[in-house]
């Protein structure tokens, strides 16, 4: 198989063809979705219901061993919505509010008495990669915007559910035959997991732009409630005079409760559904797509109209931290010895010798 980097996709899309399913072996060969690559921008068709989609799911019988745990590796029509939305498929409904936010913060000039803006983010802005896809200057040499992050949302990025393995990954396998379960998930983080770890690495990339202050919080409130403590943070840092600090998130509950703090301003950051309809997208948001699919389902098969399948692993046996740290997936052709293997194999081999890979 071939390992290759997210951002290196591309080179894989450029050569599927005009027209490819994209399937998730884990919901019965589910199609997901069809994507048209034919233009400049690509077309998502025929996009999985949410009826349909609950149809897929693998009815788990309770009286099976570790039946709630397999239950729960099982991605619900949800999560496909999440991907959309962290890959920019989906956009804010209220997308001119933010950039208008975005734009005063550009305009206010410290020098003639006007604030400093900051923006922060709660657990779900985070995994919906909303400074990835919206804040980050999309030129060089523009300024990266002024960021708080909270330590206590890395605090609730850092909790853990375990590994598959054992007598679970065995009870897994069982319920799935002919998946290849352990070839996937063999000592691999669960799914709820592996979603901590796509935000991980969006916090990754808001710490390498280098703009930005940790905050961390003093009050003692009850550990379970991390939104009461990531507002404490961010208002013991807005208090200060000239700073405005915009808080993004997509939780009602915590605007509400951010309302009337100093020098905070909530934004309230909605979407809307998946819908069963076309979706028109930049190749970029695609490519991040299917990295998003490939780790939340293990594994997306893309079947081309020739008759070649092209299987997308976002998790695998033995896949380490390196592999996270620099989201790989591993590719598999089939059959082997296709064109597109061969051309793919040659781009990354220019690529590691220009040490991209």
């Amino acid at each position: 198989m071939i390992r290759i980097a997210e951002r290196h996709l591309m080179a894989l899309l450029n050569r599927l063809g005009d027209r490819v399913e994209v399937r998730a072996p884990l919901l019965q060969d589910a199609r997901l979705f069809t994507l048209d690559l034919s233009q400049a921008q690509a077309i998502i068709e025929q996009v999985i219901s949410d009826s349909e989609y609950g149809s897929k799911v693998p009815r788990i019988r309770k009286e099976e061993t570790y039946s709630q745990e397999i239950a729960s590796e099982i991605p619900l029509y949800t999560r496909l919505r999440d991907c959309f939305v962290a890959s920019g498929v989906i956009r804010p409904n209220n997308w001119e509010e933010i950039n208008q936010l975005l734009t005063d913060a550009r305009r206010s000039n410290p020098a003639r008495g006007g604030d400093i803006y900051y923006f922060a983010f709660d657990n779900n802005a985070v995994r919906n990669r909303v400074y990835s896809l919206y804040l980050k200057p999309r030129h060089r040499g523009h300024p990266e915007p002024n960021l708080v992050l909270s330590e206590i949302v890395r605090q609730e990025l850092d909790l853990r559910e375990g590994k598959i393995g054992g007598k679970f990954l065995k009870a897994f396998s069982s319920a799935f035959p002919g998946v290849g379960i352990e070839d996937m998930f063999s000592n691999q983080n669960r799914l709820q997991d592996r979603l901590r770890l796509l935000a991980l690495a969006e916090w990754s990339a808001m710490q390498r732009a280098g703009n930005f202050q940790s905050v961390g919080s003093k009050v003692r409130r009850r550990l379970e409630d991390w939104d009461g403590r990531i507002l404490d943070s961010c208002e013991r840092f807005a208090k200060h005079a000239g700073r405005k600090v915009v808080l993004l998130s997509s939780d009602n509950e915590l605007i509400q409760r951010s309302c009337g703090l100093r020098n905070l301003i909530p934004c309230l950051i909605s979407y809307p559904p998946l819908q069963a309809t076309e979706y028109e997208a930049e190749w970029e948001c695609v490519r991040r797509l299917l990295y998003h699919l490939a780790v939340v389902y293990g594994r997306i098969d893309l079947r081309l109209n020739n008759g070649t399948c092209v299987r997308l692993y976002g998790v695998w046996k033995q896949k380490g931290s390196p592999d996270w740290d620099k989201e790989r997936v591993k590719v598999r052709v089939e059959p082997s010895g296709t064109l597109l293997e061969t051309a793919l194999k040659r781009t990354l081999a220019v690529l590691e010798a220009v040490g991209e890979a």
